[in-house]
């Protein structure tokens, strides 16, 4: 191994694993030069890609890709399977902000050398690129056909454009589409009459002589890639600007109005564009026999239109379509634009201008209908659209006088249709039958319901034809259909893509992510309209015993669920579905608040993994169960609501013993092999909510927290045996016990608590108990519900645990500081048998900085040295230190035969971290930032060398101190001598010395009576 490699492998790396496959409403952008009802990033579908060893040229021997983009990077997925292939990666830490697909023409040397009878054939030769729009005015290209010698790799772009337009300086891309992005023969017709593959976009930047802020609809050619050719990877490109956009205000007359229109895309005060759609459709003498005739008036012989270019501008009320007219190359006239403005008030006076707001657009393949879906659940298709723009036009530009009831808007037809009770998301024509060409009968639409409906818009179109129920845990954001297959491919906000046969519905393959981003937005509690939020804590992380994944739950995207992720495949491989729950939780939208989605806050699983328990909550409105809160709707309407909190106890349930699944499931489905056993609701009474949960490393015993019942409270398994020798296992709660007198409203009067927080821990053999008041932890035998010590911090306590099995330090962190303290020890008191205890002042990193997450390294080879993993946020959640503490050291540790250290720098915030491999070769850690991304920290083979930090250490010698052992025997050990550290109390030096004095070994009776004597 070279010296370059070596190196490379000790030093820490930060890796991308999963995060929002689609942005959507809810998360906004993360540019606030784009409006955050962009829908500018939008799934793509290529076309079949023959591959170089296919044997023939069909379809089904042809590779497709799924191009899903969010606004870091680019996921390619395979068409067939789902799996991810590659990841293309914009160059520079830049955003993207929009993404579509161009053909280019290929002429290597293959096609200058072809035979003359080739000719035709090479005309069409080329390939499908990605085109991305990125935060600093550039366009950056990736080729398609080089994706599939890719596997699971980044890949950095081919060329990279810097945008220029001649009156708009700093240009931001918010949005992109190409006329062809499916059909490379007309793609390859449009490129030779335009003399490079159009593209059409809004830019939004600054005027270079007013200096204000404006939109405006450009369009540019993308020039073919040459592979013989010089390096092209960067160069530049100018925009040519077609229409700017303009706000009107209300007072604007009529006549000003329709002038405007003529030139400006005039957008209603507060409006902005969310949609951009463009279609081609080349004229009669130019199509194909196979192609449908579109009739268009010829003005002379050398200017010949060779079809009509149509851009579809959406706005939330109202849309604008811009035609541009595809000149023949001998034409000497300059090819211009013509734009018709479009409103379509809703017929039906029951909807609120805000609810018949557009929110969703569709473009059929033959490029003759649009489809229209609406914030009330309405669709509307307008049969025709584009041909009586093309005629109303025409006749104008003719001379011909037109009135408003020529208008477009007055003559097409539009047909109207109604199911959906939210928004509709996501709109796409059905391809006819598989074959390659596309028509306007069939239409599939999406929202929040989580339903994917069929319409029949050439039979009965106003009823469903056909329903897809429970697509996924969130609602359908996209829909795309192949018009070479005729799959349809459904993305969800839970993070998950699935692809449906086009014929009979059936699910060929799913592809679940982390499913982080939260589904909808959630209902305002009374008293708590500030905040506007519910706290639900962090995503909770942990590895898992059996199958070695890590275990996720609390997932916003996925709630009431349980996710087992594998961080190599980016996917879900099991899922348990703990809080069943209506997706559709409002009866009028305008009225009634979104009912908050149930949530797994709590989960504990045993050191073998056979034993789970879950704490889940449920909003009802029922008022007689849980804890009553008050939900206010949209216009202030006051809803009574209850919060029910329930414990579940699973079992693990192998082949052998297993109880046969009544439940149906389809293809794809991940159920896991665990079966609930027990089950309580409000098990700390009514008004009672878990805060704490914890469970005994063999499994057997169980404590939960709560702050409104003031108690904490043991559960304890049981397990029969029937005849035949099957096990049943049942919990059964043991006993309550009250906060101690001592610690009186510590709990409840944490004013530093949140979700998410370790307040419960059992030490590593199950004996001790450690329980979290405030800045107080107690220590209990809980065999016999006795209190054996109590230990103090400074600040609240918001994360606690044991480490190792040789001495059972306790790990303890509050806001700021990190520290390590023995059960032997106590403020004020003197340590028995040597000292390990020390803290650390964290206002190192800034005055700012906290503790948002901490986790020990468990059984693995540096967890029994008693390393742990901690992330500090600083410059006030700006940026997050991720670093692994070597505690013997009381310092960052390094990497073996190597000067890095095991430290990491992450933007944003970081709200859990998991160890998930920790071997001899090295370890890796995995994150989930405040901005829903996981994140892997890779690090090489290391060695306890340390960085010291700003300690607080009490100058005690460190010694190994005796396992703390309550309420068992334990087996005699051998007699060993043993260091001793003596400090007079009132003075900080030690005196150690080695004495010749042999301690026997300490069993679990002599502990508990000493400790109990104190």
């Amino acid at each position: 191994m070279s010296s370059q490699d070596k190196s490379s492998e000790t030093t820490p790396s930060i890796e991308y694993i999963d995060g929002p496959m689609l942005p959507h409403l809810l998360q906004g952008s993360t540019d606030t030069t784009i409006p955050q009802t962009t829908t500018s990033l939008v799934p793509i579908i290529t076309p079949p890609l023959a591959t170089q060893t296919a044997a023939s040229e069909e379809a089904d021997d042809a590779q497709q890709y799924l191009l899903v983009p969010n606004s870091q990077r680019i996921i390619v997925r395979s068409a067939h399977h789902g799996k991810r292939v590659c990841t293309l990666v914009p160059k520079g830490d830049l955003s993207i902000h929009a993404v579509t697909l161009v053909w280019l023409p290929v002429r290597g040397e293959e096609a200058d050398t072809a035979d003359d009878d080739d000719d035709d054939e090479d005309e069409d030769s080329g390939e499908w690129a990605v085109v991305a729009g990125c935060s600093d005015g550039t366009l950056q290209e990736w080729s398609i056909a080089k994706v599939s010698s890719k596997s699971n790799e980044e890949v950095a772009p081919r060329r990279v454009f810097q945008l220029t337009c001649s009156k708009t300086e700093a240009v931001n891309m918010i949005h992109l589409t190409s006329p062809t992005v499916s059909d490379a023969a007309l793609a390859s017709s449009l490129y030779e009459e335009k003399g490079g593959a159009p593209l059409y976009g809004l830019i939004n930047g600054t005027g270079k002589k007013s200096k204000k802020n404006s939109s405006c609809v450009v369009s540019c050619l993308i020039p073919r890639f040459d592979d013989n050719g010089d390096n092209q990877t960067e160069g530049s490109i100018d925009l040519k600007r077609l229409v700017p956009t303009k706000n009107l205000k209300s007072s604007t007359s009529r006549e000003e109005k329709a002038r405007l229109q003529k030139s400006h895309v005039c957008l209603k005060k507060g409006d902005s564009i969310f949609g951009l759609k463009a279609a081609y459709r080349p004229s009669a003498s130019t199509a194909s026999a196979d192609t449908m005739d579109y009739e268009v008036e010829e003005e002379d012989a050398n200017s010949v239109s060779q079809g009509d270019l149509f851009l579809v501008i959406c706005a939330s009320k109202g849309f604008a379509i811009y035609r541009e007219s595809i000149k023949s190359s001998s034409s000497t006239q300059e090819d211009g634009g013509e734009l018709v403005h479009f409103e379509l008030p809703m017929k039906s006076s029951y909807q609120s201008k805000e609810q018949s707001a557009f929110s969703s657009i569709a473009i059929s393949p033959d490029a003759k209908n649009l489809a229209l879906g609406r914030l009330s659940g309405h669709m509307e298709i307008l049969d025709d659209v584009f041909d009586n723009v093309a005629k109303f036009l025409n006749a104008r530009n003719n001379g011909q006088d037109v009135d408003q009831q020529q208008h477009p808007e007055a003559v097409t037809v539009r047909k109207s249709v109604h199911w959906h009770a939210n928004p509709v998301r996501a709109l796409a024509f059905l391809a006819d039958s598989g074959r390659h060409k596309g028509n306007s009968g069939s239409l599939i639409s999406g929202g929040e319901e989580s339903v994917l409906v069929t319409w029949q818009l050439d039979r009965d179109f106003h009823r469903p034809s056909h329903f897809v129920s429970r697509v996924g845990q969130g609602g359908i954001l996209r829909t795309l259909c192949c018009m070479h297959t005729g799959k349809i491919v459904v993305f969800c906000s839970d993070n998950s893509v699935q692809c449906f046969h086009g014929a009979n519905y059936d699910r060929l393959w799913t592809e679940q992510g982390f499913a982080s981003m939260m589904l909808h937005e959630e209902g305002v509690i009374k008293g708590n309209e500030k905040q506007n939020d519910i706290k639900k804590g962090p995503v909770l992380m942990s590895k898992d015993p059996i199958t070695g994944h890590p275990i996720l739950a609390n997932l916003p995207g996925a709630p009431g669920m349980v996710h087992w992720y594998d961080p190599k495949s980016a996917s879900v491989v099991g899922t348990l579905e703990v809080s069943p729950y209506n997706r559709v939780s409002r009866r009028d939208p305008r009225v009634d608040p979104n009912i908050p989605t149930p949530a797994v806050t709590h989960i504990a699983i045993g050191q073998d993994g056979k034993d789970m328990i879950t704490v889940d909550t449920v909003w009802t409105e029922n008022t007689s169960v849980g804890r009553e809160y008050t939900l206010v709707g949209p216009q202030g309407d006051e809803t009574p609501m209850s919060v029910c909190t329930s414990i579940k106890f699973y079992s693990f349930s192998d082949a052998k013993g297993r109880k046969p699944d009544q439940r149906k499931h389809r293809h794809g489905d991940l159920p896991m092999s665990y079966e609930l056993v027990s089950s309580m609701a409000s098990p700390h009474g009514r008004e009672g909510e878990v805060c704490a949960l914890a469970i005994s490393p063999n499994g057997e015993t169980a404590c939960t927290l709560s702050r409104q019942e003031d108690a904490f409270r043991i559960w304890s398994k049981n397990t029969s045996y029937s005849p035949s020798g099957v096990p049943s296992v049942m919990w059964k709660c043991l006993y309550k016990v009250k906060t101690p007198a001592g610690f009186a409203n510590l709990l409840s009067q944490n004013n530093n608590s949140s979700p998410g927080q370790n307040l419960v821990a059992f030490s590593s053999d199950g004996s001790v108990l450690s329980v979290c008041y405030g800045t107080h932890v107690t220590l209990w035998d809980h065999a016999s519900a006795t209190l054996l010590n109590s230990l103090s911090s400074a600040e609240g306590i918001r994360h606690l645990h044991f480490l190792t099995k040789d001495d059972d330090f306790l790990l303890m962190t509050s806001e700021s500081q990190v520290a390590i303290k023995s059960p032997f020890g106590g403020a004020g008191q003197s340590c028995y048998l040597g000292n390990d205890e020390w803290s650390v002042d964290l206002s190192a990193f800034g005055r700012d900085a906290k503790v948002s997450s901490v986790i020990p390294f468990g059984d693995s080879s540096l967890g029994a040295k008693g390393f742990f993993a901690v992330s500090v946020a600083i410059d006030n959640g700006a940026e997050t230190v991720v670093m692994v503490v070597d505690r013997s050291e009381r310092g960052v540790a390094s990497v073996k035969d190597s000067d890095s250290l095991m430290y990491w720098r992450i933007k944003g915030g970081v709200s859990s971290l998991c160890v998930n491999e920790c071997i001899a070769s090295g370890v890796e850690l995995l994150a989930i930032t405040e901005d829903c991304r996981m994140l892997s920290l890779n690090v090489g083979v290391h060695k306890a060398k340390t960085l010291s930090l700003k300690s607080q250490s009490t100058s005690i010698s460190r010694t190994q101190a005796p396992v703390l052992q309550v309420g068992s025997e334990v087996d005699s050990q051998p007699m060993k001598k043993r260091k001793i550290s003596t400090m007079p109390r009132g003075t900080g030096k030690a005196q150690q010395f080695e004495t010749g004095f042999e301690f026997p070994s300490l069993s679990g009776k002599f502990i508990t009576s000493f400790l109990s004597r104190r």
